[in-house]
């Protein structure tokens, strides 16, 4: 039995480790060019309070990829190396979670679950924080469950280590911790003060130091603009099929408290509009969510007399969970980016001449410049437009569909002087959600307008994922 399950643990962390590599030195774009960004800033001050955008990630993930940047040397890979490598703990530790309450098949399928989850795979190789969040939310409940099977003093102290360090790689692991509080205080009401205690003073630290500085309220108006963060119908379902579950099987308290209960937390902030609820931002609770309902059909498969079908179909599904998720990673091509600022920006380099004039969109303003420095283009002649930004550079007011055409001329007007000469050259996105957040497609009216000033527009040129240059020759523009 030991060693099944310190093979399932190897294949589990084997497959999120390759699942990971595939696509990892692929372009970032936009989302993950800031975070790049800011990772790459001189000093940890400058890192943690970005000067460009509102820093959005945990101090704890910046750390761990400041130092493989540091280790391996700037490259999108490396960049993307500390999420990989919480992508790979989460799938040991999750294991190794499961198989302290769950038979041996039963935790190879929760542990499956998780590894194969879209989402998970994305953000394994994404330079987000998102895959550190699943392995914070696994390194805490694995800790609490080591606690509550034998609560001495040792692995008391494990959980404080692990909510000390939980909650600086992931924001969201508060919505663990009233949870995880109650199944100790069941306990023991001494050290579940003092864990509440702990916990207080390390988020009244994260606030003070590193989330107060970086708050924006431009963010809310962001959440409500963007469907997917809403509370929606299918999150209903989920949550209710979760309870149905959960108490058909009679699950245990602490597995309500700790597992049951921070979705239900997170389904009401997402309700009141406190907190987006998209696929990303609800990927921390992934393991709670999946532990529970497979504690739960574990329960309700004892009520089965043949014990090898109680074995056999864990096993099934895990085999079908995996051959889906292989046969989904195949044909989405993880490889390909979402943007592709990298190949757009070594083509610029390669054609702009030294009296041309680059135009960058604020769309693709932080990954110009991330791969600018990376391909050590020291004085591109770059000019960045003011209008249509996406969210949320810091200090600016922003709001969906706020932006109007006057603003956008004046900007074009300002880049490109009356009376010059020479070849325009113009960067910027062509995904359509960021149009959408905008209301229009600026791109459209920087090339009208300077067709109207009498420049000569070339069509878009689209070789590059999600990203067009366009360029315009102008004799004495208007």
């Amino acid at each position: 039995m030991r060693l099944a399950a310190t093979f399932s643990l190897s294949t589990a962390a084997a497959a999120a480790l390759v699942l990971g590599l595939n696509g990892i030195g692929r372009s970032l774009w936009l989302d993950e060019a800031w975070v790049a960004n800011s990772i790459l800033q001189p000093s940890l001050e400058e890192m943690f309070h970005y000067r460009e955008w509102v820093q959005s990630s945990p101090p704890l993930f910046l750390l761990g990829s400041r130092a493989a940047v540091a280790l391996l040397g700037v490259s999108n890979a490396s960049l993307r190396a500390m999420p990989l490598l919480m992508a790979v703990l989460a799938a040991a530790g999750m294991f190794r979670l499961a198989a302290r309450v769950l038979p041996l098949s039963y935790a190879l399928l929760a542990v499956t679950l998780l590894v194969f989850f879209t989402a998970e795979v994305e953000y394994s190789h994404s330079a987000k924080q998102y895959s550190g969040e699943v392995a914070a939310s696994v390194g805490l409940l694995l800790a609490l469950v080591a606690y509550l099977e034998r609560p001495g003093a040792r692995r008391f102290a494990w959980l404080a280590a692990a909510t000390a360090i939980a909650m600086p790689l992931s924001y969201p692991s508060v919505f663990l911790l009233p949870g995880a509080i109650a199944a100790v205080y069941f306990k023991d009401r001494s050290r579940a003060a003092a864990l509440a205690a702990m916990a207080a003073a390390v988020l009244g630290a994260l606030y003070v130091f590193f989330i107060r500085p970086n708050l924006s309220g431009e963010l809310r108006p962001y959440w409500s603009w963007d469907p997917e963060t809403a509370f929606s119908r299918g999150t209903l379902m989920a949550l209710a099929a979760l309870i149905v579950l959960a108490w058909a099987s009679r699950l245990p308290l602490w597995a309500w408290l700790a597992c049951v209960l921070p979705c239900i937390l997170l389904a009401a902030s997402a309700a009141l509009q406190w907190y987006p609820l998209s696929y990303r931002t609800r990927l921390f609770l992934l393991p709670c969510y999946l532990l529970a309902a497979t504690m739960s059909l574990e329960a309700l498969s004892r009520r089965w007399r043949n014990a090898p079908l109680r074995t056999a179909i864990p096993l099934a599904l895990a085999a079908a969970v995996a051959g889906l998720g292989i046969r989904a990673q195949l044909r989405a091509d993880a490889r390909v980016p979402k943007e592709d600022p990298d190949g757009a920006v070594q083509y610029l380099q390669q054609h702009v001449g030294p009296g041309d004039l680059l135009l960058i969109h604020p769309s693709v303003g932080e990954s110009f410049r991330l791969y600018a420095a990376m391909h050590h283009w020291s004085d591109p002649p770059a000019v960045f437009g003011d209008t249509g930004w996406p969210c949320c550079p810091r200090g600016r007011t922003l709001r969906p569909h706020s932006y109007n055409e006057a603003a956008l001329l004046a900007d074009e007007d300002r880049m490109v002087p009356s009376g010059f000469s020479g070849r325009v050259w113009m960067l910027y996105t062509i995904r359509p959600t960021h149009w959408d957040w905008v209301g229009y497609d600026e791109s459209k009216l920087w090339r009208s307008h300077l067709a109207d000033r009498g420049c000569i527009v070339s069509a878009p040129f689209r070789e590059f994922e999600n990203l067009a240059i366009s360029w315009a020759d102008c004799v004495r523009a208007k």
